[in-house]
């Protein structure tokens, strides 16, 4: 089995169980914060593209919205939400060059099997003006390090990702011809302290450390 259809396998196989947990009560309350954290950059989106759509939890949150997808399973969920689903690779999207104004990655460039691929064809896609915005966990957060732990121990999801440091990502943003324009992020004490509601944070690319990195990152990226 390549390493493409490995990644496949658990969003095919847990797609209803993962759904479901953004419904518990840890993950309402980490949902509705990521949600802020979100809605701050798409709010003046007419349409998005996600790449890596899954359930279509977040893609709810735009006017308009359509959902790439490699594994079918969430790609159903996601269209029962009312978002037009497309099952195809990030790497490889089924779109011309400059359609869409607003692409969006939500921890997906983590799972995805060529980082720099899925970026360029991102950028390929967008249109001139328009801004990709990449929700990420990394490395470095609090967040990241109990992702990494569980990778080790094989998690049936973190067991396939790569996580990043941000000046790692930043660096390979910059190598794809993009730059970093906003950046805002939440769950500061998630992990070590039980969830809470909290309002999104402007962080500044001045301090790249951001003296303690959130677990959910939102960055506005432009070409």
């Amino acid at each position: 089995m390549d390493q493409s259809k490995n990644i496949l396998y658990p969003f095919s196989a847990f797609a209803e169980k993962y759904d479901a947990w953004y419904d518990s009560e840890e993950g309402r309350i980490l949902y509705e914060n990521e949600k802020k954290c979100l809605e701050l950059l798409i709010k003046d989106c007419e349409k998005v593209l996600e790449i890596g759509v899954g359930t279509g939890r977040f893609s709810v949150l735009a006017n308009q919205a359509i959902g790439v997808d490699i594994a079918f399973p969430p790609l159903k969920i996601a269209k029962n939400r009312g978002i037009f689903v497309i099952q195809a690779r990030a790497e490889r999207l089924p779109f011309k060059d400059k359609t869409f104004e607003c692409i969006m990655f939500i921890v997906t460039l983590s799972f995805v099997e060529d980082l720099v691929k899925a970026l360029l064809e991102a950028k390929r896609v967008l249109k001139k003006n328009g801004k990709i915005i990449i929700c990420e966990v990394f490395k470095e957060s609090e967040l990241g390090k109990l992702y990494e732990e569980k990778k080790k121990k094989r998690h049936p999801f973190y067991s396939y990702a790569t996580f990043y440091s941000f000046t790692e990502f930043k660096k390979i943003l910059e190598n794809c011809g993009l730059k970093i324009n906003n950046i805002y992020g939440t769950l500061v004490n998630y992990p070590c302290k039980p969830p809470n509601l909290e309002s999104p944070l402007k962080l500044s690319l001045e301090n790249p450390y951001f003296n303690k990195l959130p677990g959910f990152v939102c960055l506005e990226v432009i070409p």
